[in-house]
């Protein structure tokens, strides 16, 4: 069994690191653009461990990286630019993909043309996007409040976010930028539509320590792929918001100023997004950004709420799960849930565990109490349940 893993960045290097230690008894081919950061990591694991060169946009250079791999991991972001070429790639060498994609984009191409999966299934792979932490996690937890119960008609995403310049990175920007600016893919009345990015408001309800923000819509993978495989649902949205609140004002300023534009400034050579993602990562920007935090928490906040019926009683169920912010940044940081996520879904493909043919997500492929179980148990993350129940007369 060889695995090709791409990306060799915080995420892709930290699936290596946790996948090699596990398993030290695979092949696996580390690749990335740089050369230089293939090498170093291959270096740093050993074993069976061997570097490559990865131009995700170059078919030529795919191809062959392809030949005589068994299953490819996609790390390398953003991932609009580089899921579906990847992809291709698998399908040409029908290799098993799986990727951490949160592009709403990205999904919206794959699961909105029925053509993706009948060639994967033509193929005879299995093509499973969104497996780290949101979407990913995220996925499976609302799958596991689902099979709770008798009818499911809503699933609600929020994530609330400290607004530290320190934490956008360049590609968080990027990333940030591309999931709220124009209109994203929300799931309404029974029907895919766009709605605004960073619309959409609503105040969320957190539990302590965190309180109630405001969220606003954003574009990714789960309002896509949760209605897809969850028939019957009503409503998949999902939001986010920054906190203090005038972090998600910032941003929303930003966005107006169309900080968020690729195409370059004539007589600048850049485009506003690229000025804006050196600007952020400067010192005059950290400064002139910063916010105080001091009575907020460090940490992040997902929560899934799933809204349906069980028993002729209406319910609300809710998990959140807190994640605490490392107070120093080191490379091989595990306070980001993404890898071991990714891990788990590579390990549940190894396992045989992974249900399903063709393309696929996070939801689909996987048993969802198993699942988050293993999260828990392997992380030592706790989750937040709380549920509401209305009785009301069906026949009313």
């Amino acid at each position: 069994m060889t695995i090709l893993l791409l990306g060799c960045g915080n995420v892709g290097a930290n699936v290596a690191r946790q996948l090699v230690a596990r398993h030290p008894e695979l092949d696996y081919v580390v690749a990335d653009l740089n050369l230089g950061s293939a090498e170093k990591l291959a270096a740093e694991l050993g074993g069976k461990v061997r570097a490559a060169k990865a131009d995700v946009l170059d078919p030529a250079c795919l191809d062959a990286l392809f030949d005589g791999v068994d299953l490819v991991f996609n790390a390398v972001g953003p991932f609009y630019r580089s899921a579906v070429p990847v992809i291709e790639a698998a399908l040409r060498a029908r290799v098993d993909y799986i990727d951490i994609n949160d592009d709403h984009d990205v999904a919206e191409t794959l699961f909105l043309d029925p053509s993706f999966q009948q060639r994967a299934l033509d193929a005879g792979i299995k093509l499973i996007i969104g497996c780290g932490s949101t979407p990913g996690l995220s996925n499976v937890i609302a799958k596991m409040l689902v099979d709770r119960l008798d009818v499911a008609r809503e699933i609600h995403l929020a994530t609330a976010v400290p607004f530290v310049p320190d934490l956008l990175s360049p590609a968080v920007i990027d990333h940030m930028m591309h999931i709220t600016c124009g209109e994203v893919q929300q799931f309404v009345d029974g029907q895919y539509r766009k709605m605004p990015g960073w619309g959409g408001r609503l105040e969320v309800p957190y539990a302590a320590p965190f309180k109630a923000y405001p969220a606003y819509f954003i574009g990714h993978g789960e309002t896509v792929t949760l209605p897809h495989f969850i028939k019957g649902l009503e409503q998949v949205t999902n939001r986010l918001g920054f906190f203090p609140e005038a972090g998600s004002e910032i941003w929303r300023s930003m966005i107006d100023l169309g900080l968020g534009r690729t195409e370059v400034i004539e007589g600048l050579g850049i485009s506003p997004l690229k000025f804006l993602t050196h600007h952020l990562s400067s010192e005059v920007g950290r400064q002139s950004l910063c916010l105080d935090l001091s009575n907020e928490p460090w940490a992040v906040a997902m929560r899934v709420e799933v809204r349906g019926l069980r028993n002729g009683a209406e319910v609300c169920s809710v998990i959140e799960q807190h994640l605490q912010l490392p107070v120093e940044e080191t490379e091989d940081s595990t306070a980001d849930p993404t890898p071991t996520c990714a891990r788990l879904f590579i390990e549940a493909y190894l396992a045989g565990q992974v249900s399903g043919q063709g393309l696929l997500a996070a939801e689909s492929s996987v048993d969802a109490e198993a699942y988050v179980r293993a999260f828990a148990e392997q992380t030592g993350a706790t989750f937040i349940a709380s549920e509401t129940q209305i009785q009301r007369d069906l026949y009313a």
